[in-house]
């Protein structure tokens, strides 16, 4: 069943192309379909933050994994060109679905990134200077940047930061290309997956999350903040809910814990 679900949604390609920090993309976005409650049970949800030149791979990232939700083509929103009001209305809007937003590469119109702050436990953001949009998100966010984002440490202390800055090579390209086969019908595999388990992902990320995140903060010298082992122990649950989900080889488990735990203790971008 595992090897036939791999098969469906092209993992080996994309396993080619994106490596270890693909499957912990891929984790994070099948706990995004139960980010709500999880946000609950573990008083937050991270956001994914891909960054990398152009022609790095983050469109075709984004759109396979917006595939694995049923979705043909990815629309992303420029928060420095929408106004507080409209940002507000799409965050409210998204339901429950990943909403993505892409820097706007313009120097003169600079977005307060760390305004989207509170989102990650739920809370409100601006729609003016003297207004709270109290809306109800249920969504996730998804963060897409070219260069690095000029932002505070409070919003990327939120985040799950995957930097795609490996140089392609001709066999990443050739599985890339293999890739654009790949239809939002067949990703319905993956997403009808993730739904039949949801009781199972989440009492998954109960047992081991803790777990993983005292053991992230007890065994490395520089402790990394309790919010940066608490991501990263929720990312390494999902990472085992994935291996469950497609009986992923103990090496590409062992690579994509190991990615996260060294983005975790990473001094400049922490978890």
């Amino acid at each position: 069943m595992q090897n036939q679900l791999k098969t469906a949604i092209r993992f080996d390609d994309f396993l080619a192309v994106f490596g270890a920090q693909g499957v912990v993309a891929m984790a994070w976005w099948l706990g995004a379909k139960h980010g709500a409650q999880i946000r609950t049970e573990e008083q937050g949800f991270p956001f994914l933050y891909v960054t990398g030149p152009a022609g790095s791979g983050k469109t075709t990232l984004l759109s396979y994994l917006s595939a694995l939700n049923g979705v043909d083509s990815v629309t992303c929103y420029a928060p420095a060109y929408a106004t507080p009001q409209g940002l507000a209305r799409i965050l409210a809007n998204a339901g429950e679905q990943p909403v993505i937003l892409e820097d706007g590469y313009d120097a003169e119109r600079r977005f307060d990134w760390s305004q989207l702050a509170p989102l990650y436990d739920g809370g409100s953001v601006s729609v003016s200077q003297s207004e709270q949009a109290e809306i109800t998100f249920k969504g996730t966010l998804v963060i897409s940047a070219t260069p690095p984002l000029k932002c505070s440490q409070a919003f990327t202390s939120r985040t799950v930061h995957i930097d795609l800055n490996t140089p392609h090579t001709a066999n990443s390209r050739h599985h890339a290309q293999a890739m654009q086969q790949f239809t939002a019908e067949q990703a319905n595999k993956f997403s009808h997956a993730v739904q039949k388990q949801a009781d199972q992902t989440i009492n998954m990320v109960r047992r081991l999350a803790p777990a993983y995140a005292a053991s992230l903060y007890d065994n490395h010298s520089a402790q990394p903040t309790a919010r940066a082992a608490q991501i990263g122990g929720l990312l390494m649950a999902l990472v085992d809910v994935l291996s469950l989900l497609l009986n992923l080889s103990d090496e590409q488990r062992r690579k994509a814990l190991a990615q996260v735990e060294q983005n975790v203790v990473m001094a400049d971008l922490p978890y």
